[in-house]
């Protein structure tokens, strides 16, 4: 066990911390050393580190928690990339909330490679299993990686189609890679450890809590240079992803529906607010060589919808003169920066919020 292996567990085991902050805190101090050498009034000057939190970084390090994860990394054969290794994926860099550590198990060499991630509903129509079994395929033979979440449904499907063809697939788990959710599979799980890549920003022995995936869908987007959208309903994990693809000013492609499909309800509202209508493959590649900006002029239409009920409550928050910071407006609201990105990101698609520079929002 090395000393940095402890450093990033400790970090990681932090509550209140997280990525931002965590780069935050290494660009004041400049080491993750010097950031447990500090002393409590140094900490708490960063924007975000109360007293308490301050205090949980300067706390002695739990032997057994740092013996566990090392125990269950060398089980399950993970890796451990942090954000300041030669084989961290630079496109992943460049989001604003990078993960600062990823627990790898497979071939890291895909990380590497540019990638296309393919997302959708859990329950598929037949038409969207073949489609999305078809686009995985077809830019998997022309030497795409396909980034998706190892959920039910599209997910599984993308993996599956091009494990078939022998290509390059990364699953983006929101828990531990000890962990195989969902349960059934366990058959794919094992088949990207030996033929794909696993990768998780949650350290071993993390469940599957719904508020893992809106961070696990940042990833999936942040590695890729574009993500498809193959069916969604009005409100699903999948519009999310897409939301921070747009954040993220990568490409956003959605494979229209029937008007009378449920599943694909989600995809043709991306397409009405500027994402790429997609029929094949061969429009992702000739679309990845321009900027395109989901929500840019390019065909955005004005769309008056009315705000759910999370929204309505957010929107108290968010002053209309002073931008707020996102950090600053989570604990306002009391809720996680990350499940504030996906609901903030919707939106300033709806013109109800404007995002300045350096994640800071106000209303509209």
């Amino acid at each position: 066990m090395t000393e940095r292996f402890t450093e990033l567990i400790r970090i990681l085991s932090i509550p209140g911390v997280g990525p931002r902050r965590t780069l935050d805190l290494v660009q004041r101090f400049g080491s993750l050393q010097a950031i447990f050498n500090a002393d409590q009034k140094q900490l708490t000057q960063i924007p975000g580190i109360t007293a308490k939190i301050a205090g949980a970084i300067l706390a002695d390090p739990d032997p057994e928690v740092i013996e566990g994860q090392h125990y269950l990394v060398e089980k399950f054969d993970v890796q451990l990339i942090s954000i300041w290794d030669e084989d961290y994926p630079d496109i992943l860099k460049q989001i604003y909330d990078p993960p600062i550590v990823l627990f790898c198990r497979g071939n890291t060499d895909l990380l590497q490679r540019k990638s296309i991630g393919i997302v959708g509903t859990r329950t598929p129509t037949r038409y969207g299993k073949e489609v999305a079994a078809e686009l995985a395929a077809d830019l998997s033979q022309q030497g795409y990686v396909i980034s998706s979440g190892a959920a039910k449904g599209i997910d599984t499907i993308a993996h599956q189609s091009v494990l078939k063809v022998e290509g390059g697939t990364i699953a983006v788990l929101g828990n531990g890679l000890d962990r195989v959710y969902p349960a059934e599979n366990r058959n794919l799980y094992e088949a990207l450890g030996d033929h794909g890549l696993l990768i998780s920003e949650f350290i071993m022995g993390t469940g599957p809590d719904a508020p893992n995936f809106p961070r696990r869908n940042r990833i999936i987007s942040g590695l890729s240079a574009g993500t498809v959208v193959i069916e969604a309903a009005e409100r699903s994990g999948s519009l999310i992803t897409a939301y921070f693809a747009l954040d993220q000013n990568r490409e956003v492609f959605a494979v229209p529906g029937s008007i009378h499909s449920r599943q694909s309800r989600g995809t043709n509202q991306l397409i009405r607010q500027g994402a790429v209508l997609l029929e094949n493959a061969d429009q992702i590649l000739e679309e990845l060589g321009e900027r395109f900006r989901l929500g840019s002029s390019q065909g955005q239409q004005a769309l008056e919808i009315s705000m759910d009920p999370k929204e309505e409550s957010l929107i108290k928050h968010i002053p209309s003169d002073d931008p707020i910071h996102i950090d600053d407006l989570a604990q306002t609201a009391s809720q996680t920066t990350f499940a504030l990105l996906g609901l903030l990101l919707q939106m300033e698609m709806k013109g109800l919020v404007q995002q300045l520079p350096g994640k800071y929002f106000k209303r509209k």
